[in-house]
């Protein structure tokens, strides 16, 4: 018998696979083949192969757009249309808002739920089920509903293209194909047609040879084989030399009973909520390749805010919120909640120290950061990664508009897409001419710039000491690298002796002296000559205008270094540990008229214990209730202590955790729902773990380890996860759920960025979870986009080693204190990505070693090695 071909191809098995999976629900599993394959598995038209795709990648908004042409034609059920799509998003915001995650219960969140379920009363096809929609609202989280229970957004929106395939279909006709689509469960067939092969073959073998025949006739396994070979073609051979008259005895009529065991699908235990905003896998073929965005809008405003090609931060946080909303209310909206630094701007203007302290960033000098940075078309900004990304998916040309051959690209019969993507082009050229027009008028407003510091230079203004240098000023600084700042201001030039401001090194005399004298050198020309004028500082301010400044509110002072500082929660107190072993919780005295010339005084010590640790009290934490003060030391010992703040003491025996093999440099409590007791974490030096403990059992009851030095910080947030720095060189992000490290910061930056290869001092992360900062033994200080893997900026705050790095509470500014002596403000209201105005705030006459933010108000306590404990606040502007 001459040999066989059986010719297949790989992608119609591929297609037998995704129709079995289709039919089983399977569709988490259907969509990762369907992109990794680039198999589709239905025949469908190109626009509505586009289509369906945007569904699939839950491009709402997009697929509404796709189909307006559609809205005014007859028979096209718009209404059912609208119903089903806006049905679908109001499920998926549901997901994100309730379960837990950067977007539960966010502004932008809950807004546009609101904003969806509004849209939906209009579409509704009866009162009830707007009520039943309505009812999803008040559920903790939306698989609390029996009909959600199983609810998934791959399901979801493989459902949702069902349901509106049937309205299209008629208005996006297939025209010509030479594909099929496996259906009817073809796959199930061929498996039961090949064990029947193979049981008939063993059967007639069994016969020709003799052997004994069971009563059953199907004896082959599903999962038994022994390889594809030419003998399986034995059965046909041995069928052709049958004669011709064996064919002529009747068949007897039998019946096949297939008993298909269900498979029994696991409750899958994920947060939709990640699978909604994670970028999808991107195929370089049509479909995929014409969807203009990898992912939904609310995704892309939210990883990608700390852009400054994007809307969000790169427009400010503040300051600029007008030109947010000049640009488009909508997107300021959403730009402004994903920000995640957010204050009403009502809010900041009922708040006087607020208004002091845009003041003080407006007059005050600012500290050289040592950022190199280019804004011109080959500057390490076009190669970010975000940006590239965008750029390409702007300027990127579909199949169709390129004039391709290839086979999987779009063709000309798609009449819907051509007309979208000739809108999107639309669009995108008046989005171009925007920003050329937004870097003209840059431009221009640094050539005045550069016009007003040669003014200033002709001038030579002197202050009887020495000449200003007006080439090392901030903003010819700025134009000699070819920057602009995010709020373009002429800076004062800085006199080679520094202005103390509120300096504790000088007698209290001394220093309102010093208060009392401009901040600038510079002069006013007419007074230099001996005119009347006003006298005003470089600034052009008046003296009855000098500008505000941190001033020491209280001073508390030891006999040896005091190490640590922390406020209780409700910001009434505060504590101090030092190398002397004394710990002391003071009040915090009322600053709501605190003037410029306050005198520092020594604060009100409400409790006070000699010799509480054996050695140096290195850091120590208050638990999120307050009722539990926790101090690590020297002597690799923690002590938990109970204090009750009505009384103001110690309540009860102290806990010591024992632990440790080495001194133990941080402390801090995991945040909870302000219950007693709560997790605690506490790391050091010797075998570098991190520790968690339990304070109510008052023991360790898990270590993590990955630190190959001394770790000597640590930083939580959302009750699972926290951040920390080690003497190894790397910064680490833990998570509690899965018990180890989640992500690795370490000296390998991505290209153009110069990451700081030295120990990491001190770690802390902004309250949305989403930017941290971290301070380097090298001067170095670094903003990390924390989900979008990435450093935002690489700058240098100070002249020293950083040992301490905090944001404030609304995240508006950074506070950083060095082994320089000096604490440093700067100013995160603007483009994270260009150099960030920063100013001195307060100054110590040894390292600064801790400073830490009040909870509510704009003031902070420092500690430092000349054995002071200082707390700063800014006076309220008048």
């Amino acid at each position: 018998m001459p040999s066989a071909r059986l010719p297949f191809k790989e992608q119609d098995v591929i297609k037998l696979v995704l129709e079995f999976l289709n039919n089983r629900e399977l569709h988490i599993t259907m969509l990762s083949m369907e992109r990794e394959t680039g198999v589709i598995n239905g025949i469908f038209s190109d626009d509505m192969l586009f289509l369906r795709q945007l569904i699939l990648d839950g491009q709402w908004d997009d697929v509404v757009e796709f189909v307006q042409p559609l809205v005014q034609m007859e028979g096209f059920k718009s209404k059912q249309f609208h119903y089903t799509i806006l049905r679908h998003k109001y499920l998926e915001l549901l997901c994100l808002k309730s379960e837990p995650g950067p977007m539960q219960n966010n502004e932008f969140t809950v807004d546009e739920v609101v904003q969806c379920l509004n849209q939906l009363e209009e579409y509704c096809p009866s009162k009830e089920e707007y009520n039943s929609l309505c009812l999803l609202l008040t559920l903790p989280r939306l698989s609390d509903h029996a009909d959600y229970k199983n609810w998934n957004p791959s399901n979801a929106r493989v459902g949702c293209f069902k349901l509106v395939l049937p309205l299209l279909e008629k208005y996006m006709p297939v025209e010509k194909h030479d594909d099929a689509a496996a259906k009817e469960d073809r796959m199930i067939q061929l498996l039961l047609k090949g064990m029947l092969y193979e049981s008939c073959v063993e059967f007639c073998q069994c016969r020709a040879t003799g052997s004994d025949v069971t009563a059953t006739m199907i004896q082959t396994k599903m999962l038994n084989g022994m390889g594809f070979s030419s003998a399986d073609l034995s059965l046909l051979s041995w069928l052709q030399s049958i004669p011709p008259e064996t064919f002529a005895c009747p068949f007897e009529q039998r019946n096949l009973n297939v008993d298909v065991e269900p498979l029994q699908k696991p409750t899958l235990d994920a947060s939709w909520s990640e699978q909604i905003l994670t970028t999808p896998i991107r195929p370089n073929i049509f479909p995929y390749s014409a969807v203009p965005n990898s992912r939904p809008h609310s995704a892309e405003l939210m990883s990608k805010s700390l852009a400054p090609q994007y809307d969000g931060l790169a427009f400010g946080l503040a300051q600029n919120r007008n030109m947010m909303q000049s640009i488009s209310p909508e997107v300021a909206s959403m730009s402004k909640s994903f920000a995640g630094f957010h204050l009403s701007s009502g809010k900041r203007l009922q708040n006087p120290m607020s208004m002091s302290i845009d003041r003080m960033f407006d007059s005050a000098d600012m500290v050289s950061t040592g950022v190199v940075m280019d804004v011109s078309e080959t500057s390490s900004l076009s190669k970010s990664p975000l940006l590239a990304a965008d750029k390409q998916d702007r300027n990127k040309e579909s199949p169709r508009l390129s004039g391709g051959s290839d086979k999987n690209s779009l063709r000309e019969s798609g009449e819907l897409f051509k007309e979208y993507q000739k809108q999107k082009q639309q669009i995108q050229q008046h989005l171009e001419e925007q920003e050329t027009k937004r870097l003209e008028y840059q431009q221009e407003l640094l050539a005045l710039d550069h016009k007003q510091q040669q003014v200033l230079n002709d001038n030579r203004y002197t202050d009887g000491y020495q000449k200003i240098d007006v080439m090392k000023t901030p903003v010819q600084k700025i134009l000699k690298e070819q920057l602009f700042t995010s709020t373009p201001k002429i800076q004062g030039s800085k006199p080679s002796t520094p202005v103390l401001q509120a300096s504790p090194v000088l007698p209290a005399g001394v220093d309102a002296e010093r208060r009392a004298r401009p901040v600038g050198p510079v002069k006013n020309v007419k007074q230099e000559a001996g005119g009347d004028g006003p006298q005003q500082n470089s600034k052009g301010q008046s003296p009855g205008n000098s500008p505000a400044k941190f001033v020491r509110v209280t001073a508390l002072e030891d006999v040896q270094a005091i190490r640590t500082g922390a406020f209780h929660p409700n910001g009434a107190l505060y504590a101090v540990g030092s190398n002397s072993k004394v710990l002391r919780v003071c009040s915090v005295p009322e600053m709501a008229d605190l003037r410029e010339d306050h005198v520092a005084m020594v604060p009100q010590v409400v409790f006070k214990r000699q010799k509480h640790h054996k050695g140096s009290i290195y850091c120590m934490a208050w638990s999120g209730s307050g009722d539990l003060l926790a101090t690590g030391s020297n002597d690799k010992c923690i002590k938990l202590l109970k204090f009750n703040t009505s009384t103001n003491n110690a309540e009860g025996s102290e806990t010591e955790f024992t632990m440790h093999d080495g001194t133990v440099r941080d402390i801090a409590f995991m945040p909870d729902s302000g219950s007693r007791g709560g997790m605690m974490l506490s790391a050091g030096a010797g075998d570098c773990k991190v520790y968690i403990s339990d304070c109510e059992a008052g023991r360790s009851v898990q270590s993590l380890g990955g630190h190959s030095g001394h770790v000597l910080s640590l930083y939580p947030w959302d009750g699972n996860m926290f951040a920390s720095g080690s003497q190894d060189k790397t910064a680490r992000i833990w998570d509690l759920r899965t018990g180890g490290c989640v992500h690795r910061i370490s000296p390998a930056g991505p290209p153009g960025c110069a990451t700081p290869a030295s120990p990491v001092a001190t770690v802390a992360v902004d309250p949305t979870g989403r930017l941290l900062v971290a301070g380097y033994e090298d001067n170095n200080c670094i903003l990390y986009d924390v989900r979008g893997g990435r450093i935002v900026q690489t700058f240098q705050p100070h002249v020293g080693e950083i040992r301490s790095a905090r944001f404030s509470p609304s995240a508006y500014y950074l506070l950083t204190g060095s082994y320089d002596q000096k604490v440093v403000l700067t100013n995160l209201q603007g483009d994270l990505t260009h150099p960030l105005p920063s100013v001195v705030v307060g100054e110590h006459r040894d390292k600064v070693i801790q400073c830490r933010w009040h909870p509510t108000q704009l003031c902070f306590l420092s500690t430092s090695a000349d054995r002071t404990a200082t707390l700063w606040a800014l006076p309220a502007t008048d």
